[in-house]
């Protein structure tokens, strides 16, 4: 993989990529294209389950989906009903996505992890009148849907008296000349929906068009294996989905939580070449004792994405896969991915506009900025984004009427045109892949009798994530101590992704604008000094 090339045009001043190229029709679908790649390999294996060992070829795949793909025909589905799935990696998960595409039915991928009522709101955004789940979620899906009560189909730890994907999969009398379904809407119609979070309240539905999902770029071939430890419900999961299918790499799929242990084990025995990965994988990785080049010699690729990793750590994957490429990029699910970078020079980056994106860094006021200038990156992608499903005032929130994305992270571009990111404008906070909001947090302290006012801020470590730390203003003469808040905490909010992992400082007063509005940035600033202060008194 070479680094993509970028201008800036200084009088407009905006950075962009190369011109986008384009080998299939922009009417042709992703079901087509798929359908026609698996047939070309039909005895490679296509796919391997670790948890059973369970080896699929091209061949199987791609008959299983088109048993399912009837299925969704005979039922009268189309591009205007929505298919629901809520699973974890298994045998027949790339299968179904595969029949989804075949039918040009849209399907929308949710993760296991959700609770039951944020389950209940997403899924009420499109209504799917089929979900696919595992066994183990289906009361929990039950519940969350009982209002229109689709019909469940569970892909393992089958449950007696519910239908299982197994039953879609006998043989039918027109299989061997079946063809997908064409784009009724052509290349920008939706195939896939994935949740998303905004600044503020629960996931919101996104829209993913044919053309979205279509790359002439590919890291992958048909003789290369590639794992990551997403499902579809994430955008890591649906690309990597995609290099499986198009490209005819292997991919490993497993249900167990990452543990660079188990990880190490993988890459053993089935000679993993590409690890598509967060950087806190990374970093549990090369904190393992059992982790050697020698381990790790089948690995040709190393692509981290979804935070930031340090040089050190980047330096240490360096020399524990020698022959390695690291790569990373910056993107959203909304609009993709849209800067790539490789290599370990301008690591701290996160690489230079894809080709056909554009960017710009904006001051608040609203005007372009140049070099080395921090304001807030604003993207076009020259491709048609179908919002946020059934809700077009969050659509206009982040994409203006020009087709620029509002992506609210801040950042600038230095004389190379390699774009850094330096924070979030959003609020939202991630730890462990698990989404969350301060606010809520901060709801709670608040209710304290002690406590005048907080702010929780997201202190980043690259193993975990986001971990909130709360500024805390005590009410005077208050002994309330940082414990009781941590307790009190952990009492009414018990997710683990909610818990005061960075701990409380406190402070007379939070810093804010002349409005009166809580400087979020400025407070994690003076967390961090505190926090500082403190560690440098007790050594």
């Amino acid at each position: 993989m070479s680094l993509p090339t970028a201008t800036f045009n200084e009088q407009e001043r905006i950075w962009s990529g190369t011109a986008r190229t384009n080998i299939y029709n922009h009417d042709t679908s992703v079901g087509k294209l798929i359908f026609n790649t698996m047939r070309t390999w039909p005895k490679n294996v296509c796919q391997i389950n670790e948890a059973d060992g369970v080896e699929t070829t091209f061949e199987q795949a791609l008959t299983w989906a088109v048993r399912i793909s009837q299925f969704f025909k005979k039922r009268g589905l189309g591009h205007k009903d929505v298919i629901g799935i809520s699973i974890q990696n298994s045998t027949y998960a790339m299968p179904l996505g595969v029949a989804c595409f075949l039918n040009a039915t849209p399907f929308h991928s949710i993760s296991t992890l959700l609770d039951q009522d944020t389950t209940t709101h997403v899924f009420s955004i499109t209504k799917p009148s089929i979900i696919f789940c595992d066994g183990v979620d289906l009361q929990k899906i039950k519940a969350a849907t009982i209002k229109w009560n689709p019909e469940i189909f569970t892909l393992t730890d089958h449950v007696p008296g519910v239908p299982s994907i197994e039953t879609l999969l006998d043989p039918t009398a027109t299989e061997r000349i079946y063809q997908p379904e064409p784009l009724k809407e052509g290349g920008d119609q939706t195939v896939v929906i994935l949740c998303s979070s905004g600044t503020t309240g629960l996931p919101k539905a996104v829209c993913i068009s044919n053309n979205y999902l279509i790359s002439d770029a590919t890291m992958a071939t048909n003789e290369m294996s590639i794992f990551t430890p997403s499902c579809l419900d994430w955008l890591t999961g649906l690309v990597t989905f995609m290099y499986n299918t198009l490209s005819g790499c292997t991919r490993i799929i497993s249900n167990k939580p990452f543990t660079p242990e188990h990880f190490l084990k993988m890459v053993e025995k089935y000679k993993v070449n590409i690890a598509v990965m967060p950087p806190r994988y990374l970093s549990a990785l090369v904190s393992c004792p059992t982790a050697t080049p020698e381990a790790l010699a089948s690995i040709i690729n190393v692509h981290y994405t979804g935070g930031w990793a340090s040089s050190a750590t980047l330096q240490k994957v360096q020399n524990l896969c020698k022959g390695a490429l690291l790569t990373c990029g910056y993107g959203m699910t909304e609009m993709g991915i849209v800067t790539a970078n490789a290599g370990l020079p301008h690591m701290s980056s996160v690489g230079r506009p894809v080709p056909g994106a554009r960017m710009r860094i904006v001051d608040e006021e609203g005007k372009n900025l140049t070099y080395n200038q921090v304001g807030e990156l604003y993207v076009h992608t020259n491709r048609v984004w179908n919002g946020y499903y059934g809700n077009p005032e969050e659509t206009r929130s982040l994409q203006d009427s020009e087709g620029w994305y509002h992506t609210g992270d801040l950042g600038y571009f230095d004389e190379q045109n390699f774009l850094y990111i330096v924070d979030r404008k959003k609020e939202m906070l991630r730890y462990e892949s698990l989404s969350y909001f301060p606010t809520e947090i901060e709801s709670i302290i608040s209710r304290m009798p002690e406590v005048q006012d907080v702010c929780v801020v997201g202190i980043y470590d690259e193993r975990v994530g986001d971990e909130a730390g709360a500024l805390v203003v005590r009410i005077p003469g208050s002994q309330l101590g940082a414990k009781d808040i941590m307790d009190y905490v952990a009492k009414h909010l018990p997710a683990k992704e909610k818990q005061l992992h960075a701990g409380v400082q406190f402070i007379e007063k939070l810093p804010c604008n002349s409005n009166g509005k809580t400087l979020r940035k400025a407070a994690r600033d003076e967390f961090v000094a505190k926090k500082g202060a403190k560690s440098t008194e007790t050594h």
